[in-house]
Protein backbone atom coordinates (compact mmCIF):
# COMPACT_ATOMS: atom_id res chain seq x y z
CA UNK A 1 0.00 0.00 0.00
CA UNK A 2 1.47 3.51 -0.87
CA UNK A 3 1.24 6.92 1.39
CA UNK A 4 -0.93 9.54 0.75
CA UNK A 5 1.03 12.48 -0.31
CA UNK A 6 1.67 15.18 2.03
CA UNK A 7 -0.43 18.04 0.17
CA UNK A 8 -3.44 17.99 -1.62
CA UNK A 9 -4.43 21.14 -3.54
CA UNK A 10 -7.87 20.88 -5.53
CA UNK A 11 -9.82 23.33 -7.42
CA UNK A 12 -13.19 23.25 -9.19
CA UNK A 13 -13.13 23.35 -12.77
CA UNK A 14 -15.97 23.44 -15.55
CA UNK A 15 -16.14 19.84 -16.05
CA UNK A 16 -15.10 18.83 -12.78
CA UNK A 17 -12.37 19.03 -10.44
CA UNK A 18 -8.51 19.08 -10.91
CA UNK A 19 -6.51 17.55 -7.98
CA UNK A 20 -2.98 17.81 -7.71
CA UNK A 21 -0.97 15.40 -5.08
CA UNK A 22 1.87 17.87 -3.90
CA UNK A 23 4.61 16.09 -2.02
CA UNK A 24 5.84 19.59 -0.32
CA UNK A 25 4.72 22.89 0.51
CA UNK A 26 6.88 24.42 -2.07
CA UNK A 27 5.08 22.14 -5.02
CA UNK A 28 1.69 22.83 -3.10
CA UNK A 29 2.13 26.91 -3.05
CA UNK A 30 3.22 26.48 -6.76
CA UNK A 31 -0.34 24.55 -8.00
CA UNK A 32 -2.06 27.24 -5.54
CA UNK A 33 -0.87 30.08 -8.30
CA UNK A 34 -1.02 27.88 -11.10
CA UNK A 35 -5.09 27.32 -10.12
CA UNK A 36 -5.41 30.98 -9.70
CA UNK A 37 -3.97 32.23 -12.96
CA UNK A 38 -6.11 29.38 -14.90
CA UNK A 39 -9.15 31.75 -13.04
CA UNK A 40 -10.40 28.16 -11.16
CA UNK A 41 -12.21 28.88 -8.03
CA UNK A 42 -12.71 26.59 -5.30
CA UNK A 43 -8.90 25.69 -4.15
CA UNK A 44 -8.69 23.98 -1.24
CA UNK A 45 -5.71 22.84 0.21
CA UNK A 46 -5.30 19.41 2.56
CA UNK A 47 -2.19 19.06 4.93
CA UNK A 48 -0.34 15.99 5.86
CA UNK A 49 -2.73 14.98 8.71
CA UNK A 50 -5.94 15.72 6.48
CA UNK A 51 -6.50 18.85 8.19
CA UNK A 52 -7.40 22.11 5.57
CA UNK A 53 -4.74 24.52 5.07
CA UNK A 54 -4.48 28.04 3.95
CA UNK A 55 -1.91 29.97 1.63
CA UNK A 56 -0.48 31.74 4.81
CA UNK A 57 0.05 28.14 6.36
CA UNK A 58 1.79 26.95 2.84
CA UNK A 59 4.45 30.21 3.36
CA UNK A 60 5.05 29.41 6.73
CA UNK A 61 6.45 26.18 6.05
CA UNK A 62 7.99 27.41 3.33
CA UNK A 63 9.80 30.48 4.85
CA UNK A 64 10.59 29.20 8.42
CA UNK A 65 9.48 30.54 11.49
CA UNK A 66 11.14 33.51 10.94
CA UNK A 67 10.11 34.45 7.69
CA UNK A 68 13.01 34.99 5.75
CA UNK A 69 12.61 32.66 3.00
CA UNK A 70 14.60 30.30 1.40
CA UNK A 71 15.33 32.17 -1.50
CA UNK A 72 16.52 34.60 1.36
CA UNK A 73 19.40 32.78 2.40
CA UNK A 74 21.31 33.11 -0.81
CA UNK A 75 24.29 35.64 -0.06
CA UNK A 76 24.87 38.15 -2.73
CA UNK A 77 28.48 39.74 -2.90
CA UNK A 78 29.61 42.85 -4.37
CA UNK A 79 32.63 41.57 -6.59
CA UNK A 80 33.80 44.80 -7.88
CA UNK A 81 35.59 45.85 -4.49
Amino acid sequence: MTAAPPFVVRARKPHGTATYNCPTPEWALKKLADFRAAGHDSITITGPDGQPLAEADLRAMVEGPDGAGRAAARVTADLKS
